[in-house]
């Protein structure tokens, strides 16, 4: 194979760029902790760079591409910061990298019991549609009214700070939402929040993949006092990237602001730790990330509900799992009015569906009827002797129906107490 001679001159000019570029790059990310190179370092560098070009010059029996040595000796000197967050991207990668996600971004249910639930995929571009659309939907159920919100961050580490933003701007009241500190601790108010504001009270999961602008969004509603954080630490990713255009047409995509909440605090590197802290076990772990695990069995999604107040939830069976009870939202779902209608339409039917299998409204119809009270429910004496602990009445019936409507669990596979009873059913 014949060898193409790159021009040395020209490759060094490069590298040498390339060099201020990743220790600029690198002072920026370690602040006051880096130090400029002196000319002997400079001095240095070329050496070595030097070396290696000789050896390749004298002994690579392939051909060389002269711009693909350049791009990766650039690539290299970037890389060579050990920090993923800082990339090298030629202009196709970088086109590529800056596509707008579409498609599914949110999947929302009406669990009852006021209890509205919001897994967030992204905040991409369709997020903040997805996001009106599922409080619309909400608002116009017929399963009991949504006054709060379970907001499900796990997993999401994904889309654009300014979506984040202004789904905060809905939630918030008027103020300061997010901001940004430089590596000289120069402080600068990125967005903002009017006074128009939508109130629930609101828990938030999220685990050690809880990332980006996601962190963000949980750490601010924290910060307004408006929402618990329930799960494990995030991971700490929270600082501002910037694409920053080479002359080649190349970027360097490279941090340069901290993000920053209400009240001065960030959580680059340390990540965000919950109000309730909740461990998955590893069983239960293994299930979630398999996507086999349940919300009618999930201890994190089960700890937010009690957070938010709701300690008697009843969850219908197949509660949790991908149902045609699922709400999935997307552009594609909202491209037209006719579009919008079928949504309407099979919203009616999910909800319809969801209240046949809901707690409240089969309680509702029950206690209609004086046959569906368990014979027990007025028998002070009998439930007097049952407080000690005991086991419950041994028929195999699951519970029943109170005065008030309510069903209560009272019996397992082996005789013992299931829960889901009031403390006034004790009276």
């Amino acid at each position: 194979m014949m060898k193409k001679k790159t021009t040395f001159g020209f490759a060094l000019a490069c590298v040498l760029v390339a060099a201020a570029i990743a220790f600029a790059a690198g002072f920026m990310i370690s602040g006051s902790k880096a130090k400029k190179l002196t000319q002997g370092e400079i001095g240095s560098v070329n050496e070595q760079v030097a070396d290696v070009e000789k050896v390749i010059h004298d002994n690579y029996l392939g051909t060389i591409n002269e711009d693909d040595l350049v791009k990766g000796m650039c690539r290299g000197y970037v890389e060579g910061l050990g920090d993923s967050s800082v990339k090298y991207l030629t202009a196709a990668e970088y086109a590529n990298y800056n596509k707008s996600t579409a498609g599914e971004t949110i999947v929302y249910k009406n669990f009852g019991k006021g209890i509205g639930y919001i897994q967030f995929l992204g905040f991409e571009d369709s997020t903040k549609t997805s996001f009106s659309n599922a409080l619309n939907d909400f608002s116009g159920s017929s399963l009991s009214k949504v006054d709060m919100l379970v907001f499900d961050l796990r997993n999401c580490a994904s889309g654009d700070i300014e979506v984040a933003a202004q789904i905060l701007d809905m939630l918030l009241p008027e103020g300061e939402t997010i901001a940004g500190v430089d590596k000289n601790g120069k402080r600068t108010v990125l967005y903002t929040s009017d006074q128009s504001e939508i109130s629930y009270d609101i828990a938030v999961l999220v685990n050690g993949n809880t990332s980006g602008p996601a962190e963000i969004f949980a750490s601010t509603l924290n910060a307004y006092g408006k929402a618990v954080i329930v799960g494990t630490t995030t991971a700490g990713d929270c600082a501002k990237t910037d694409a920053i255009q080479l002359k080649s047409g190349d970027y360097v995509l490279i941090p340069n602001l901290y993000y920053v909440t209400k009240g001065q605090q960030t959580y680059s590197t340390t990540g965000v730790v919950p109000t309730n802290v909740v461990e998955l076990s590893i069983a239960d772990q293994k299930s979630y990330d398999s996507g086999s695990l349940e919300l009618a069995s999930d201890p994190q999604f089960l700890a937010a509900v009690k957070a938010l107040g709701v300690n008697d939830i009843i969850m219908p069976a197949g509660f949790g799992s991908d149902t045609d009870t699922d709400k999935k939202s997307s552009d594609s779902d909202k491209k037209s009015s006719d579009s919008d209608k079928s949504s309407d339409s099979d919203s009616d039917s999910d909800s319809d569906s969801s209240k046949r299998s809901d707690s409240d409204s089969d309680a509702e119809e029950s206690s209609d009827s004086d046959e569906a009270l368990d014979p027990h429910w007025d028998d002070d004496d009998f439930w007097a002797s049952q407080q000690g602990g005991g086991n419950r009445d041994n028929d195999g019936g699951d519970g029943y129906y109170d005065e008030d409507g309510d069903y209560v669990y009272y019996d397992n596979d082996d005789g013992g107490y299931n829960g889901g009873y009031d403390d006034e059913d004790w009276d």
